[in-house]
C-alpha cells in the first residue's frame, strides 16, 4: 500500500474472501486540479423537483450532442438524508450522456454552497473520480450490493419448531422459529366447532412412519397442506403454560417443535405412573390398535391375528392388547434381532415369528392353520406383501390396512376375495381425530381406563435429542429401529406440576419465519394489483386476517372480484380462515387521506403492519419525459410512503413490519425509470432512518416478477444483467426471510444460467444473449432487432459496456436494441468490423437527422446558401417541403441559393396548377423582370416543368428522379404512396432500422396511425437533439402532396396522346430554356438502349417530340445509387454552375451533300493543347446525351466551322455539341479572350478532353457548318 501511494496511487476500495485473499482497486491521482466543475455543471437535488428537473435534461442533452465535452455533471444532495440522489443517478447513468454524471450525497447535511473544491473533503472526492460519494458520519464512502451471507436466515433461538425444505428429502430437514406465532383468541377447528386452544410446551415428540413418508416426499400432503405450512408431528407430551399440569396429546402437526397451540380436546393429563417419554409412546400406537383392531375390526378374545412389523412402535402395542385378549397371534419382523427382542419380551414362539423381507410367511400360515388363515391382519407392508397378506385372511374375517403408500398410489385388490365376507378397513387416525367431534375423548377415556391393568403398556423407545431430529428420520428409514422414536425438546422437571421454572429448551440454529398476528390489521397500498393479490392470499395462510387494501379506482375489474370472493367464500367455508378485507379508496398522497385510511384500518383492530406497493409507471428516458410525467410517478410511491411513517411515528404505533416494494432499478439502475428508482430511493432511505431510530423499516428491490404483475405479459428478455423474471411463489417464499431480517434494504434478482462456453470471445458474448433472450438463433429470423426479441435495458447495457471495452465500439443503449440477429451471428463468427459499421452508421444518421428543422416555415423564402452575390437560382420545394435534402446541393451553388417555402397556406391548394400559380406569382414579386433560373427535383420537377409554359423563366434545371418511377395505378394506394414517405424520411438510416419502421408501421391500421409511428420512431431514434416540432405534419402533408402529384402523373398519361400535339404548341412558345439532369449509377445501371431512356424521360414529365429543339438539354452524371451524396451534390453543381455561368447554347444548322462523299483526307498530325485554338472538336448525342460519335473542325469565323462532309453522314437526327478554346488545363475564364468558348459539359469525363485527338482530318468536299447567334447566360 506505500509503496503504491508513493506512486501515486490511492487505494480506491478493498474486497477480501475471507479465507486470507484480498483484492484491492487503485486509483492513479492527478495531484494538480484541472478539471474543477463550472458552477453550470453542479445541479442541486432537493425536495423541489421541479428546481432541477430541466436542468439535468437540458445539461444531458448538451452532453449527448457534444461528445468531444468531457465535462462532469455534479449532482449534490445535501438538504436531507432521505433524498432520492442514489436511484437517479443509477438510472441516469445507462441513458446518453449518463457516464457524465458524478454525485455527492451529504447524509449529515454539512455542505455549504458554492463548493470549493480546493478543501477537504472535495478534493479528494474529484481526485478519486468515483461515481457515487456518499458523507455520512464524517466518513466518504459509497453505496454497493453485497451478497447475503449462506446462513442470514438463521437465528439462535429457544422457539422453533421442525419442517422440510422445498427439496422434499430428509437433508432439507430444518428447525425454523416460531416465535411469531400467535394463538387466535377464538379458534375454528376443521368443522367450524369453536374451540379453545391452550398453549402447551412440549417435552418430547413421537416420530411415525408417516412423518418419514411426508418427509421424503413418498407420500403427498394431501388437504391438509391448505391449513397449515407444516405437516410434520402428530404428538406430543409435554406441560400447560396457563396450569403447569403434565399433558400428552395430538395436533394436526407442529409437534416436533418447542411450543403447540392445541385444542383442548386433544389433550389429556398423563397418568402419574408414567412419563412424559412413557406417554409419548402411547399416543398413535394405541389410538391406531384401539380405533383399527377394537373399535373398527371388533377384535374378539381367542381370535387369530397376524401383526406385520411386530417389533415397531404399532406391532409392540398390537402385541400387548392382543396379549390382553388372549389372541393366537403370528408376527413379521424384518431383522433376526427384531425376532430375539419379540421373544425376549413378549414371550411369542419361535415358530409364529416370520421374515417381512419376502412373502413366504403365507405358506408358513397357511400351514399352521391348516389352510385356514387367520381372522385380522395388520398390515403395513405394501406391494407384493400387501397381497400375501391379503391372502392370510380367514373366511369372514378382516383386514386391516394402517400403511399409507399402497392407498396414496391407489393400489388394486382382486375382489373375488370378498367372496368370502373379508373386510377391507382402511385406518386414518389422524383424519378420524380431526373431523369427528369426541373422538379423542374415547380414546383418552379407553387409555385412561386400561392403563394400570396390562392392556397398555408404554412401548421401548430410542430417545434423540432436537439437535439430533434429522437423524432420528434417518434412523427410522433403516428399519433398525425397536419400539418408538422419540425426540427430546427439553428435559422433564421431577415436581407434578410446573408453572414457573419450566426446563429451557436447548438453544438451536433455526430459519426465521414469518407469521402475522390474527387479530391485527395490516394495510396494503397497491392491494387489488397482481401482486397485491397473491400477497392477500399468502398472508392468509400465515395467520392474517384483516386487512386494509388501498386502490385509487377500488374493485374494477373481474379478476380482482373474483380472487375477493374466493377468498371470501373460503372463510365462508371454513371459519378459521374468515378474513376481514376493507377496500379503501382514500387519496393515501394526502395527510387527510391518509388519516381517514388508517382510521378505516383501526375499525377493524390495532394496525400491526404497512405494504407499500402502489405505483404508476411512466418509464421513457428523461430527454423525453415531462415534468408531470415524472412528478406522477415519483409522487405514487413517496407520497404515501412518507405520511405513513409520519402517521406512524405521530400515533406512536408499534408497527411489526414496514414494507416498501421498491426495485433494482433504483439498486442497479435503468435506462427510462428516473423517476421509478429517485422514488424508490427516497422510500429506502426512509426505510433506513426508521431502522436506525429502532423502528421497523424494510425496502426490498425486486427485479422482474413473472406470474403477475407490470411485467408479467411483457416478453424479457434478456435480463437486467442477464436476470431473468421471478415466479410469484419465489417472491413469497424470500419475503418470508426478508420480513425477518435487520436490514433496510435488500434485494432479490433471479440471474439467468451462464453456463460454461467454449470458442471465441465473441462465440461466448453472444452465446450469453441466446441464452438470455431465451431464443433459437437456428430458428429466429435474421431481420429481427434484439429490441423486438425483449432485451431488458440491464442486459443491454451489459452488452453496451462489453463493446466498448473491449471492442472500443461505442454505440448508446437504445442502439444496442437496434442490433439485428444477423450483426449478432456475424459478431459471433467474427466479424467485429460489420458491428464498429453499423454503429459508426447510426452516429452518422444521427448526426444528420439531428441538424435538420422539422418545422413547417412561416417565410415564403429560405436561403439555401451564404452566397449573396450573383443572379439567384430559385429552388423548388422538395416533396417533404422543407429543403434539407437539396441544401447540400445548393451549399455547392456559385450564386445566391434561395428556398421557395411551401408553407401552411399553400395546404388549400389543390391541384398542380394552382401549385405553379402560386410559385408564378411568388417570382414576379421576387424577381420582377423575369428571366429567373429555377431548379427542380422530384415532385418539384413537375411543379417546374408546369410553370416554364407560362411563367417568363430563363433556364429550368430539373434532376430527373421520377423517371425511374413506373406510373401506374398502384402508385395511388396509401401503401405505396406511405412507403414513398418513409423512404425519404428514412433515406440514411441502417437497413435494420429501416426494416423495423416498416414492421412497426404496418402493425397500424391507417395513414395517420402509421405516419405517427413512423414520427416516433425518427424521435425515439435521433432523441432531444431533433428539432420536430411539425415532424408528424410534415409526414402528413407530405403524404397528401404525394398523393395529389401521383395523381395528376397518372390523369396526364391517360390523356397525353390526345393534347400532346396541343402539348407542343405550347413548348413553341416557351422562352425559356431546359436542362434534365439524369443522375446515373454506372455501377448497377446498364445504360444500353439509349432511346429507351430517351423515350421515359419524355414520358415522365410528358414532353412533346417536337416544340423542344433548341430549348431542351440532357446531361447524365454519375451518382451513387439512390444516395445523393456529396459527390453526386458535387457533379450536379458543377453542371449546372457551368450551365448557367459558363455554357454557350449553340443552335446547329447544318449543310452537307451525300453523294459527293466518296472519300476522305486523313493522317494529319497529331497537336498540343493550345497549339491550334482554332481547331474545335465536334461531338454527336442523342437525345439523352450520349455521344455517338466525334470530328474535329477549324473554326473560320465566330459562326462558322469547317470541317469533313462525311462527319454528319446519316445524323441529320443527331445534336452537334461544338467544342474549344486553348490552353484547356486553365480555368475557362483566364483563356485566351479572343477565341469564342464553346463549351457543354456532358461527361466529367470531357471537361478538359477537347482536343485530345487527331485535328486534321478533312473530307474531300468540305461543308460548313454555321453556328447560329451566340447566347451568353
Amino acid at each position: 500500500m506505500a509503496a503504491a501511494k508513493k506512486v501515486g496511487f490511492r487505494v480506491i476500495g478493498s474486497k477480501t474472501d475471507g479465507i486470507g485473499s484480498m483484492a484491492v482497486l487503485f486509483r492513479r491521482i492527478v495531484t494538480k486540479l484541472t478539471n474543477i466543475p463550472l458552477e453550470k455543471n453542479v445541479i442541486e437535488i432537493n425536495d423541489k423537483n421541479n428546481e432541477w428537473f430541466d436542468s439535468i435534461k437540458e445539461r444531458l442533452l448538451i452532453k449527448r450532442e457534444d461528445e468531444k465535452n468531457d465535462e462532469h455533471i455534479w449532482l449534490l444532495a445535501s438538504d436531507s438524508s432521505l433524498n432520492g440522489v442514489l436511484g437517479l443517478l443509477n438510472c441516469l447513468r445507462l441513458e446518453p450522456g449518463g457516464d457524465s454524471l458524478r454525485c455527492i450525497f451529504d447524509c449529515d447535511k454539512r455542505i455549504k454552497m458554492p463548493l470549493d473544491f480546493n478543501e477537504s473533503p472535495f478534493y479528494d472526492i474529484l481526485t478519486n473520480d468515483l461515481v457515487v460519494n456518499v458523507l455520512k458520519d464524517g466518513h466518504n464512502g459509497s453505496f454497493r450490493h453485497y451478497s447475503l451471507p449462506r446462513d442470514y436466515d438463521k437465528v439462535q433461538t429457544s422457539d422453533y419448531f421442525l419442517n422440510i425444505g422445498q427439496n422434499r428429502d430428509l437433508s432439507s430437514l430444518q428447525w425454523f422459529d416460531s416465535k411469531n406465532l400467535v394463538p387466535k383468541a377464538t379458534y375454528y377447528d376443521i368443522n367450524n366447532r369453536k374451540c379453545k386452544q391452550i398453549r402447551c410446551n412440549i417435552y418430547s415428540s413421537g416420530l411415525n412412519f408417516r412423518d418419514v413418508m411426508l418427509a421424503t416426499g413418498r407420500i403427498v400432503s394431501g388437504p391438509q397442506s391448505l391449513f397449515t405450512d407444516c405437516l410434520l408431528g402428530f404428538e406430543f407430551a409435554g406441560r400447560r403454560t396457563d396450569d403447569g399440569k403434565r399433558v400428552c396429546g395430538f395436533d394436526l402437526s407442529r409437534c416436533f417443535a418447542t411450543f403447540v397451540d392445541s385444542i383442548e380436546e386433544f389433550i389429556s393429563p398423563i397418568p402419574d405412573h408414567w412419563s412424559m417419554d412413557d406417554a409419548v409412546t402411547i399416543l398413535s400406537t394405541y389410538s391406531t390398535v384401539w380405533y383399527g383392531l377394537i373399535e373398527r375390526a371388533k377384535l374378539q378374545k381367542f381370535e387369530s391375528i397376524l401383526i406385520h412389523s411386530g417389533a415397531g412402535g404399532v406391532g409392540q402395542a398390537s402385541i400387548t392388547v392382543c396379549q390382553y385378549y388372549k389372541c393366537d397371534i403370528y408376527v413379521t419382523v424384518g431383522t433376526e434381532d427384531k425376532k430375539q427382542f419379540l421373544m425376549k419380551e413378549y414371550n411369542i414362539p419361535e415358530n409364529r415369528i416370520f421374515s417381512s423381507r419376502d412373502t413366504q410367511f403365507k405358506f408358513r400360515i397357511k400351514a399352521l392353520t391348516k389352510g385356514k388363515g387367520v381372522d385380522l391382519v395388520l398390515n403395513s407392508l405394501a406391494g407384493d406383501k400387501l397381497e400375501a397378506s391379503y391372502e392370510c385372511v380367514a373366511d369372514c374375517g378382516r383386514f386391516v390396512e394402517i400403511g399409507k403408500y399402497d392407498l396414496q398410489m391407489n393400489k388394486q385388490l382382486g375382489m373375488f376375495s370378498f367372496l368370502r365376507d373379508i373386510s377391507f378397513i382402511g385406518v386414518s387416525v389422524d383424519r378420524k381425530l380431526f373431523l369427528v367431534p369426541g373422538f379423542a375423548k374415547q380414546f383418552f377415556d379407553w387409555m385412561h381406563e386400561n392403563s394400570n391393568n396390562g392392556m397398555i403398556k408404554p412401548i421401548n423407545r430410542t430417545v434423540f435429542k432436537a439437535s439430533e431430529a434429522e437423524k432420528a428420520f434417518r434412523y427410522m428409514t433403516t428399519g433398525k429401529h425397536m419400539g418408538k422414536i422419540v425426540v427430546k425438546m427439553r428435559e422433564e422437571e421431577n415436581s407434578e406440576m410446573a408453572l414457573k421454572g419450566y426446563n429451557p429448551s436447548q438453544k438451536l440454529t433455526a430459519t426465521t419465519k414469518t407469521y402475522f398476528d390474527p387479530h391485527k390489521v395490516y394495510v396494503i397500498t397497491g392491494g387489488l394489483g397482481g401482486f397485491g393479490l397473491e400477497l392477500l392470499h399468502w398472508m392468509i395462510f400465515l395467520g392474517a386476517r384483516n386487512f386494509v387494501l388501498t386502490s385509487r379506482f377500488g374493485v374494477r375489474n373481474k379478476y380482482q372480484k373474483f380472487i375477493l370472493d374466493r377468498i371470501k367464500s373460503l372463510g365462508k367455508k371454513f371459519e378459521m380462515f374468515k378474513p376481514n378485507i376493507v377496500v379503501s379508496t382514500q387519496d393515501t398522497n394526502t395527510w387527510e387521506g391518509t388519516k381517514a385510511m388508517f382510521a378505516e384500518a383501526e375499525q377493524l383492530g390495532a394496525i400491526g403492519g404497512v405494504f407499500h406497493l402502489a405505483l404508476v409507471l411512466n418509464d421513457c428516458l428523461i430527454e423525453n419525459q415531462t415534468y408531470d410525467k415524472f412528478e406522477e410517478t415519483v409522487d405514487s410511491k413517496v407520497k404515501s410512503f412518507q405520511n405513513f411513517d409520519k402517521l406512524s411515528r405521530e400515533s406512536a404505533l408499534s408497527l411489526d413490519y414496514f414494507v416498501v416494494f421498491s426495485s433494482v432499478s433504483c439498486g442497479k439502475g435503468n435506462a427510462g425509470q428516473v423517476n421509478y428508482g429517485f422514488a424508490n430511493s427516497i422510500c429506502e432511505r426512509i426505510c433506513e432512518q426508521r431502522r436506525k431510530d429502532g423502528l421497523h423499516g424494510l425496502a426490498i428491490q425486486w427485479g422482474p416478477i413473472g406470474d403477475v404483475g407490470v411485467l408479467s405479459t411483457t416478453e424479457i428478455n434478456a435480463s437486467l444483467s442477464g436476470i431473468v423474471k421471478q415466479r410469484i411463489n419465489s417472491c413469497l417464499d424470500v419475503l418470508d426471510k426478508f420480513l425477518q431480517t435487520p436490514h433496510s434494504v435488500v434485494s432479490c434478482v433471479v440471474r439467468a444460467e451462464r453456463s460454461t462456453m467454449s470458442g471465441t470471445k465473441e462465440a461466448r458474448i453472444v452465446s450469453q444473449i441466446w441464452l438470455a433472450l431465451g431464443i433459437d438463433p437456428k430458428t429466429t429470423p435474421d431481420h429481427l432487432t434484439l429490441g423486438e426479441i425483449g432485451m431488458e435495458s440491464m442486459f443491454a447495457v451489459e452488452l453496451q459496456q462489453g463493446l466498448e471495452r473491449d471492442y472500443d465500439i461505442k454505440v448508446s443503449l437504445n442502439d444496442i436494441k437496434s442490433v439485428t440477429v444477423k450483426l449478432m451471428k456475424d459478431f459471433e463468427a467474427g466479424k467485429v468490423e460489420e458491428l464498429r459499421a453499423f454503429s459508426e452508421e447510426i452516429k452518422n444518421c444521427r448526426s444528420k437527422l439531428s441538424k435538420i428543422k422539422f418545422i413547417i416555415p412561416t417565410d415564403v423564402t429560405t436561403r439555401l446558401n451564404s452566397v449573396k452575390t450573383g443572379v439567384p437560382v430559385y429552388f423548388l420545394p422538395p416533396l417533404e417541403g422543407i429543403f434539407a435534402s437539396l441544401e447540400g446541393l445548393a451549399d455547392k451553388i456559385d450564386r445566391p441559393a434561395i428556398g421557395l417555402n411551401w408553407t401552411r397556406d399553400m395546404e388549400k391548394l389543390g391541384s398542380l396548377k394552382e401549385i405553379a400559380k402560386y410559385y408564378t406569382d411568388l417570382l414576379k414579386q421576387l424577381h420582377p423582370k423575369g428571366g429567373y433560373d429555377i431548379v427542380g427535383h422530384f415532385y418539384g420537377a413537375l411543379i417546374a416543368m408546369k410553370m416554364l409554359k407560362k411563367a417568363p423563366i430563363g433556364k429550368a434545371v430539373i434532376i430527373d428522379m421520377l423517371s425511374e418511377i413506373k406510373m401506374d395505378e398502384e402508385m395511388l394506394s396509401d401503401d405505396y404512396l406511405l412507403e414513398l414517405i418513409a423512404k425519404f424520411i428514412s433515406k440514411d438510416l441502417p437497413k435494420p432500422l429501416k426494416d423495423k419502421i416498416s414492421r412497426d408501421m404496418n402493425g397500424k391500421h391507417d395513414v395517420s396511425g402509421k405516419l405517427a409511428k413512423l414520427s416516433d420512431e425518427v424521435k425515439d431514434f435521433v432523441g432531444k437533439s431533433l428539432v420536430s416540432k411539425d415532424l408528424e405534419e410534415i409526414l402528413m402533408n407530405s403524404f397528401t402532396r404525394a398523393k395529389l402529384f401521383t395523381s395528376y402523373r397518372l390523369n396526364m398519361k391517360n390523356k397525353f396522346k390526345q393534347i400532346k400535339l396541343n402539348v407542343g404548341r405550347k413548348y413553341l412558345e416557351m422562352k425559356g430554356k431546359v436542362l434534365i439532369i439524369k443522375p446515373f449509377d454506372y455501377v448497377e445501371d446498364e445504360v444500353t438502349d439509349m432511346n429507351a431512356i430517351s423515350d421515359r424521360i419524355r414520358d415522365s414529365y410528358f414532353l412533346p417530340e417536337k416544340g423542344l429543339e433548341g430549348k431542351l438539354n440532357f446531361e447524365k452524371i454519375e451518382a451513387n445509387g439512390d444516395d445523393m451524396s456529396n459527390q453526386t451534390f458535387d457533379r450536379i453543381a458543377d453542371s449546372i454552375n457551368h450551365d448557367y455561368n459558363k455554357t454557350i447554347e449553340i443552335d446547329v444548322q447544318y449543310y452537307y451533300k451525300p453523294d459527293v462523299v466518296d472519300s476522305r483526307i486523313g493522317f494529319g498530325a497529331d497537336i498540343e493543347y493550345g497549339e491550334a485554338p482554332w481547331a474545335v472538336f465536334l461531338e454527336f448525342h442523342n437525345f439523352v446525351g450520349f455521344t455517338k460519335g466525334s470530328c474535329s473542325g477549324v473554326l473560320v469565323t465566330r459562326l462558322w466551322v469547317l470541317t469533313a462532309a462525311h462527319c454528319f453522314l446519316g445524323r441529320k437526327h443527331y445534336r452537334l455539341l461544338v467544342k474549344g478554346g486553348r490552353d484547356p488545363d486553365k480555368p475557362i475564364e483566364k483563356r485566351y479572350k479572343d477565341v469564342v468558348i464553346i463549351h457543354l459539359l456532358i461527361f466529367r469525363l470531357f471537361l478538359l478532353n477537347i482536343l485530345n485527338r487527331n485535328q486534321s482530318e478533312h473530307s474531300g468536299k468540305g461543308a460548313a457548318v454555321v453556328l447560329s447567334e451566340i447566347e451568353y447566360l
